[in-house]
């Protein structure tokens, strides 16, 4: 029988240095969406080529599952010491606060650029910002979708499921922190096969059971649940850390595997043709959800679990950056396919400009942000001063009731 250990004390630095690799590679992935061929975005200048489509698959599989685990790891250690009630209260605000300035401000832009493309926005952007917020009359009759009627998510639909799934879990924390649950998880987290079957069960079963968006939904779901149950336990770290190399080695397998499936299986049409083909490729898929994702984890505790000044500077303006870079990303693309330098409109020449210019663009606004405190935490900093803005009850108070418009619109 395994002995129960307590949970880990130190912070765990590895996941503030795979925060930042988190969002650097959403960013690029998202750069690349623009380019990609076929693959649904809000604004396209494709390539000619699909090479681009293999290179993004390196990361589609487990990119946002990364996003999930992490901050479910994050959001148990927040948990700590909590009365239930404060918990929702200042969870809501960190996440709804952003997520409100993003829809009403950051959103927007994008919604322009793609009526544009679409040949549905006669006004130029001035204009489209008096008839969206004030007139807007016929314009938007085939955008009423969103949050509000044309006050969509877009890319922050992760903003709205993270705060719903929290909000679940602090209703099932009583029982997700209980010693009983704790050392059941201890358990399965000293056996490595047991430790991937827990992971790699509800990623198959919401792949068998939901369509759509809603495997996006679940998916997120049991990651955030698994991230919260499992980040501060010593023994995942160790497992993890102890079959560091198999997982590396077996991530490389079904990464490349995946790579082959697509290109000689996907692209031409085989999986049509053959179920058991089809089946074959979605398992390498789903595999591809899991193994690299516990690859990383591990290599990070095992090499980056340590503080870093860079890191730490840098993980402040992750929030930000997440809010900001899709509207950035696509503005940047509209500009140069409108521009009069015909070099700009070619897509094999802007995507590296997109690449150069959209951290540099992200890094100018959140430095401008960073200097004014009521824009940092609408964009999810604390104080200049390093202090939390929502140890204060009225700070708390003005913001949730600021964002309940929001908490009855996702409620509802």
């Amino acid at each position: 029988m395994i002995e129960y250990r307590p949970q880990l004390s130190p912070r765990l630095h590895c996941l503030d240095w795979l925060r930042v690799f988190a969002i650097g590679i959403l960013v690029f992935y998202h750069i690349g969406m623009v380019y990609v061929p076929d693959w649904g975005y809000h604004f396209k200048n494709q390539l000619n080529n699909d090479g681009i489509k293999s290179l993004m698959l390196l990361t589609s599989p487990w990119r946002m599952g990364l996003l999930w685990i992490i901050s479910g790891m994050s959001f148990a250690h927040m948990c700590k010491g909590k009365s239930l009630f404060a918990l929702a209260i200042k969870r809501s605000n960190q996440i709804l606060l952003p997520l409100l300035v993003g829809v009403l401000f950051i959103v927007p832009v994008q919604l322009f650029v793609q009526m544009k493309q679409a040949g549905d926005m006669p006004l130029n952007f001035t204009e489209f910002v008096y008839a969206f917020y004030i007139q807007p009359k016929h314009y938007f009759a085939q955008y009423t979708s969103g949050i509000w009627p044309r006050f969509d998510v877009n890319h922050l639909w992760f903003l709205r499921s993270l705060w719903r799934f929290s909000m679940v879990i602090l209703i099932l924390s009583p029982l997700l922190q209980s010693k009983l649950f704790k050392k059941y998880i201890s358990l399965i987290a000293a056996n490595v096969l047991s430790l991937v079957l827990l992971i790699a069960t509800p990623v198959v079963l919401v792949d068998v059971f939901f369509e759509g968006e809603e495997v996006r939904e679940y998916y997120g779901f049991a990651l955030l649940l698994l991230g919260f149950c499992l980040g501060m336990e010593t023994l995942f770290w160790h497992t993890l850390a102890k079959h560091l190399r198999a997982f590396c080695i077996l991530s490389c397998i079904v990464m490349l595997g995946l790579q082959i499936g697509f290109v000689f299986i996907w692209q031409s049409g085989l999986h049509q043709a053959y179920p058991g083909i089809k089946l074959l490729f979605e398992g390498i898929y789903l595999a591809n959800k899991v193994l690299p994702l516990l690859a990383i984890l591990a290599l990070a505790y095992r090499f980056l679990n340590i503080p870093n000044k860079l890191i730490s500077s840098l993980n402040p303006y992750v929030f930000g950056l997440y809010i900001l870079h899709q509207s950035v990303i696509i503005l940047i693309a509209y500009l140069a396919t409108t521009s009069a330098v015909p070099f700009l409109r070619i897509a094999e020449y802007q995507i590296w400009v997109n690449i150069v210019m959209t951290p540099l663009v992200c890094a100018i606004l959140l430095i401008t942000i960073s200097r004014i405190n009521i824009l940092r935490i609408c964009f999810g900093m604390r104080w200049k001063n390093n202090t939390d803005p929502y140890q204060h009850r009225f700070t708390s108070a003005v913001v949730f009731a600021a964002c309940l418009p929001l908490v009855i619109a996702l409620v509802s």
